[in-house]
């Protein structure tokens, strides 16, 4: 067993795709590197320099829900590996915007397990690296007794949520390279903070999504504690977004009241959705933050379209909800 973290991928959903693409897309293990862009313009940070693309094919797929194991801790790295490290990521934001040389920053592991694709030659073809987050700012980094590295990196995933993830470095023939991604520690953002716990549900007959409170008066930083309940059996995902005042989130999935008519659950229009933030939560027992800042007054939609077992999102079986954001209420100003 590798002595790195193990590879509990956070894999994004891609904005700007909806209605019958939004379950394959916005569901997770869509075939998108991290699938919200930045900022796709290169990076100033200097000349991108290409590596070696690994010529490696992994035949097998990878299991959707890894059992939790106990990982391992790492040391710190020292200060000629630290430098390593950001040399990398500089590097690697210098050759945002330009697919062919993020193709060979990349394992062959990596491509596998967020996009299910057999070699990095097969992902760059499957457009695996057209989207990609920028404004990655690097923390701690650990190393491991197997050679891999953890950089602990922080960066915006939408205009709202703040991601924070542990990347996995390892060295192929001399060269660093993206192994994987693993959940991070949660953010330390400055601002008021509310904490709401979000369970994601099994239950007889289908899912559901279960907010400990159905509403929260606006705040600088709001966590959404995504849970995936203990009793479980499978992977799942808090995805959440708004929809036009008055659509039926269903209506996504082509469904809606049963017997309404299409005026009543009528389709959504891409541009009308906004996409606020997601988190993967693939082991039952787990949970992982959804961190969001600044995020305004209004109804929030909170959907799982990880596929079940009868091949549907599991928002088609129940695990879809809204949630709500409140103004603050003004204070009254004192009689003179």
């Amino acid at each position: 067993m590798s002595d790195r973290p193990s590879l509990r991928l956070t894999r994004l959903p891609r904005v700007g795709v909806i209605t019958a693409t939004l379950v394959g897309s916005l569901a997770f293990g869509g075939g998108s590197f991290v699938a919200v862009a930045q900022d796709a313009s290169p990076s100033p940070m200097g000349d991108c320099v290409p590596g070696t693309m690994s010529t490696e094919v992994i035949s097998a797929t990878p299991e959707a829900s890894p059992a939790a194991v106990e990982e391992p801790v790492g040391t710190p790295a020292d200060e000629a590996t630290v430098s390593a490290v950001q040399a990398f990521f500089d590097n690697f934001a210098a050759c945002t915007g330009n697919p062919d040389a993020l193709a060979t920053l990349v394992t062959a592991g990596l491509v596998n397990t967020l996009g299910g694709f057999e070699s990095v030659e097969a992902a760059l073809a499957g457009e695996f690296f057209e989207e990609v987050p920028a404004g990655i700012e690097l923390g701690d980094v650990e190393m491991f007794d197997d050679g891999s590295i953890a950089a602990a990196v922080t960066y915006q995933q939408s205009e709202y949520q703040v991601a924070s993830e542990n990347w996995i470095l390892v060295q192929e023939n001399g060269e660093w390279k993206l192994d994987g991604i693993a959940p991070g520690e949660t953010p330390e953002i400055d601002g008021d903070t509310t904490a709401v716990g979000v369970n994601l549900n099994e239950i007889e007959g289908g899912y559901e999504i279960v907010p400990n409170t159905a509403s929260v008066v606006a705040t600088d930083v709001l966590i959404l504690q995504a849970i995936n309940t203990g009793t479980n059996t499978e992977p799942h995902e808090l995805i959440v977004f708004q929809l036009p005042e008055g659509a039926d989130p269903m209506a996504l999935l082509g469904l809606g009241e049963e017997g309404a008519s299409p005026e009543a659950s009528p389709a959504v229009a891409e541009e009308d959705i906004t996409f606020i933030g997601a988190v993967f939560v693939p082991a039952p027992g787990e949970s992982i933050d959804l961190v969001l800042v600044n995020l305004p007054p209004g109804v929030y939609t909170l959907a799982c379209f990880v596929q079940g077992p009868d091949g549907a999102p599991h928002a088609a079986n129940g695990m879809v909800t809204t949630f709500e954001v409140t103004a603050p209420v003004e204070e009254a100003t004192p009689a003179a």
